[in-house]
C-alpha cells in the first residue's frame, strides 16, 4: 500500500516551475555550441532567479525527485 502525500498549491507550483527549469536547461545544453554559463544566466532572467547556484540546486532537487519517483514506480 502506497503512502499518501498531501501538497499545498504553493508546493505543487514550485515543483512545476522547477521541472520546467530542469527540462529547459537540459534541452538548451543539448544544442551544439551552447554554454552552460549563458544558459544559467538566461534561465535566471527568465524565471527571476538571482543566483547561479540556485539553478544548480533546482536541477539536483528535480533529479532526486525523478529518481525517487522512478524507484517508487519500479517497486509497484
Amino acid at each position: 500500500m502506497g503512502k499518501t502525500v498531501f501538497k499545498t498549491d504553493f508546493k505543487l507550483g514550485k515543483e512545476a516551475k522547477e521541472l520546467a527549469i530542469f527540462n529547459e536547461w537540459n534541452e538548451l545544453v543539448k544544442q551544439p555550441g551552447s554554454m552552460k554559463t549563458a544558459i544559467d544566466e538566461y534561465l535566471m532572467e527568465k524565471y527571476d532567479i538571482f543566483s547561479k547556484s540556485t539553478i544548480w540546486f533546482i536541477r539536483k532537487r528535480v533529479e532526486k525527485r525523478l529518481a525517487a519517483q522512478s524507484k517508487e514506480s519500479n517497486n509497484n
